[in-house]
């Protein structure tokens, strides 16, 4: 694949690039003697492409079949096994051609070359996939090459998460605690005097000890940058948690059981029923313990240093994050059950510089992508789950062939995943809903 392609004076340059291709459906339902049937293009994000097509069965087990769809799964330049310059991607300046744009003009070039030979595909409608920031690059596709991409599916896609679209920073966490609160107040309550207390005992070294002892932890807490990285990591047990509140056990981020949340709010109520008095803190750590140690992989004490998910890559998306991917998040201790963070520009620009050597350009994706407006778009469909914190910066309400579907008792992209006996009614029915508008951009495709 071409390494850059907005610069014309730079020497050609490629690289690998890789994608999954499934066809075992292909050609059960031709569309005509030039097409096998409709391409289904999974616009890849921020990780190894085989992590999002293992957790997309509504795609590969259902569409791909129901259709007699071809479906393509495209990984991101710089995750995985897309990696420019292998080992060295990311010294120097190697990483400059990380960017959403030439990510999105990749999935272009992919689509066009691949139409071009491939038998009985060169006049089949192509629909755009993706979930998260894989559903933004699905609804970025369809706005900037709508000549390739008849119609996407974006779902837990948060293209309003950004500087100048009027989204609030708060709300992010808000969502997030209200998941929590909604099981149990005292569970959100808990886990507020939870963070409460880590503040207060970190200012003193047997303070430190004492959180070291309530939380089972690996290490000792020796300076701020553990009690931040501490924080960081209760912060992410519970707000990933809360965006993977899944009806049964999925192992998406970490291996977790059917509805997490509700887990957690029951082991820190066990917790706190015990004969011996147990600390907001304590009991936080049989809560936290759902997303960290479900299945026992976090061995005998917690290491915070413990990375999200194994198939997330942190160090490319830390890196789009200051570039062009600004997407304010704030708490404040008020509407949420989290530390006050306010989002501040100046010390992560900082942050930015030191850690990347760039800059952030924090109005450049509402520039370029439009935020909240754009409403001269078509064909896409933005899903969002009603217990995704994500939710915040999507887009919520419909406007001619841009459909909002709001999937009440839904997680992160939950109608992506493979159907289940114990999905909730309200995917079953945004899925349905999806289906008709696929099928109808099929329709009324014209090579």
């Amino acid at each position: 694949m071409t390494l850059d392609h907005f610069n014309f004076f730079t020497e050609p340059k490629t690289y690998r690039m890789r994608f999954l291709w499934d066809d075992h459906s292909w050609g059960s339902k031709p569309l005509s003697s030039q097409c096998k049937g409709p391409v289904f293009f999974y616009t890849g994000n921020e990780g190894d492409i085989t992590l999002f097509y293992n957790n997309t069965g509504f795609l590969t087990q259902t569409l791909g079949p129901q259709f007699g769809a071809l479906v393509i799964f495209a990984e991101h330049r710089y995750y995985g096994e897309s990696m420019p310059f292998g080992n060295h991607s990311f010294e120097g300046t190697n990483a400059g051609y990380l960017t959403v744009e030439q990510a999105l003009a990749d999935y272009a070039d992919l689509v066009t070359l691949l139409k071009a030979n491939t038998p009985g595909m060169s006049s089949c409608p192509v629909i755009a996939f993706g979930g998260s920031y894989g559903g933004m690059l699905a609804a970025w596709m369809r706005l900037k090459y709508p000549n390739i991409i008849q119609g996407s599916l974006a779902a837990s896609a948060p293209v309003a998460q950004f500087y100048g679209t009027g989204v609030d920073p708060s709300a992010f966490y808000q969502i997030a605690t209200e998941d929590f609160t909604n099981v149990s107040a005292s569970c959100s309550r808990t886990i507020e005097e939870a963070f409460d207390s880590m503040v207060a005992l970190g200012l003193t070294k047997s303070g430190r000890a004492k959180i070291q002892q309530d939380l089972n932890l690996c290490h000792p807490l020796d300076s701020i940058d553990d009690m931040v990285t501490l924080y960081s990591w209760l912060n992410a047990g519970f707000t990933y948690m809360a965006m993977t509140d899944y009806p049964y056990p999925a192992d998406f981020l970490q291996p977790m059981p059917g509805w997490p949340v509700q887990v957690a709010c029951d082991r820190i109520a066990a917790a706190g029923s015990t004969r011996r008095k147990v600390s907001p803190l304590e009991a936080a750590r049989e809560g936290v313990a759902v997303y960290y140690n479900t299945t026992g992989q976090a061995g005998d004490c917690f290491d915070i240093e413990t990375s999200i998910s194994d198939d997330l890559g942190d160090e490319a998306w830390g890196f789009q994050a200051c570039t062009e991917m600004i997407m304010p998040i704030s708490s404040n201790g008020i509407t949420d059950m989290f530390l006050p963070v306010p989002y501040e520009l100046r010390p992560y620009a900082e942050y930015c510089k030191e850690e990347y050597n760039v800059l952030p350009r924090p109005m450049w994706a509402d520039i370029h992508f439009g935020g909240k407006n754009i409403q001269a778009g078509s064909n896409i469909v933005f899903s969002n789950g009603q217990l995704d914190p994500w939710r915040a910066g999507g887009i919520l309400e419909s406007s001619g062939s841009i459909v909002a579907i709001i999937i009440e008792s839904g997680a992160h992209h939950l109608d992506l995943r493979t159907p289940n006996a114990k999905d909730p009614q309200s995917v079953v029915e945004a899925r349905n809903e999806e289906v008709q508008n696929i099928q109808k951009w099929i329709d009324e495709y014209k090579p």
